[in-house]
């Protein structure tokens, strides 16, 4: 007799993340018999964090910063959904999605980032990055000479934001960065803020410290000291919340929102379910969110969903104590660091787009394992 083909086993990954397009590339490049890949993204396109800033300056095409679902999940045999998820229903081991359609799953992985926490009302969420592209052009539109642009958030995210803004909009705006901390990028070596801090003045960009951002509305800003700030538009880069779906569906969730997992990625209340990237809590782990721990977790991810699928013990995640941080300043220079050590000007600039061109052919140029 035949041998018996291996039961399937549906992996749904939910959302684009870039722990899931790790994922799919190893799938891509080595196809384990027996499991069934899903993607569920919301848009056709997903795009690296990393090449944001330079995709806003103009450095880079809208197709050198985004990976196309469809080739990358044709070349992992998955099957992919356009659509975005209204909720999880563990009982039924099933996705909702807008419109009312569900999908199944075995195991499901979450990797659908998360939303800036900001007031309701006026402004533009920097997260998700397709609507927040789409918003930017439109506030573009619409600019008058001498309007003023608010930038939310004085983190690494927020700061580079309002250094690209500043070369896109030269001439037709100016930029405004509102931190609540003293400096901009407060946990960078005084090294890197030094340069920061040169970098904002060169490009005119004002710095308001020690102050937090309320509600936008009617063109004002409203901050914390009890003034307001005029503005054209306020962009909002602050810390991530997760999507409010995900504390509705019965997961061990953070006060935040993002699903509780251990140390392998696993939900700590379903062992059906991991989650990468922002809208993941790791236990025991207090590093801030950002683009780089997700990349990282991608390669456990995938070979822990694997590891499930076959039932056999799932791998730890060990992240190193803190990663290299480069952040773009624009005109071909950047700043990087890693705990006290520091480099500034164009080497930091060619490093970080070497790195960033490196990453996103790995997804853009793959072909499935066996392809001349």
């Amino acid at each position: 007799m035949p041998p018996r083909p291996p039961a399937i086993t549906d992996i749904v990954l939910l959302g684009a993340g870039h722990a899931h397009v790790e994922v799919l590339r190893q799938a891509a490049m080595r196809p384990r018999p027996g499991i069934r890949y899903t993607l569920v993204a919301r848009e056709a396109d997903t795009p690296y964090s990393g090449m944001l800033p330079g995709l806003i300056r103009g450095e880079y095409r809208f197709e050198d910063a985004h990976i196309a679902c469809a080739k990358l999940a044709a070349a992992a045999g998955a099957r992919l959904i356009l659509a975005e998820a209204a909720g999880i229903d563990l009982a039924a081991g099933q996705v909702a999605l807008m419109g009312g359609s569900r999908v199944a799953f075995d195991l499901l992985s979450v990797d659908v980032g998360g939303v800036p926490d900001m007031p309701a009302g006026g402004g533009i969420a920097v997260k998700p990055i397709g609507r927040f592209l789409d918003q930017l052009a439109a506030l573009e539109a619409r600019l008058a000479p001498g309007d003023r642009v608010a930038v939310v958030g004085g983190g690494a995210g927020g700061t580079e934001l309002a250094l690209a803004l500043a070369h896109r909009f030269a001439g037709r705006a100016r930029i405004a960065l509102v931190s609540r901390d003293a400096e901009p990028i407060a946990s960078a070596p005084a090294s890197a803020q030094r340069v920061v801090r040169r970098a904002l003045a060169e490009l005119g960009v004002a710095f308001l410290g020690n102050v937090s951002a309320g509600v936008f509305a009617d063109g004002t800003l409203a901050l914390s000291d009890g003034s307001g700030l005029k503005a054209a538009g306020a962009l909002w880069a602050i810390g991530a919340v997760a999507q409010p779906f995900l504390a509705k569906s019965g997961l061990a969730c953070d006060a935040a929102g993002c699903i509780r997992v251990d140390a392998t990625l696993r939900s700590v209340s379903d062992a059906r379910v991991f989650a990468a990237g922002d809208c993941a809590a790791i236990e025991g782990n207090r590093r801030p969110k950002a683009g780089v721990w997700a990349v990282r977790a991608g390669p456990l991810l995938a070979a822990n969903l694997r590891r499930a699928a076959a039932g056999r013990k799932l791998r730890p995640w060990r992240p190193q104590h803190d990663a290299l941080v480069i952040l773009g300043l624009g005109g071909a220079r950047a700043v990087a660091w890693r705990g006290r050590w520091t480099l500034n000007g164009r080497l930091a600039w060619l490093w970080k787009d070497r790195i960033d061109r490196r990453w996103m052919a790995l997804y853009q140029r793959l072909r499935p394992a066996g392809d001349g």
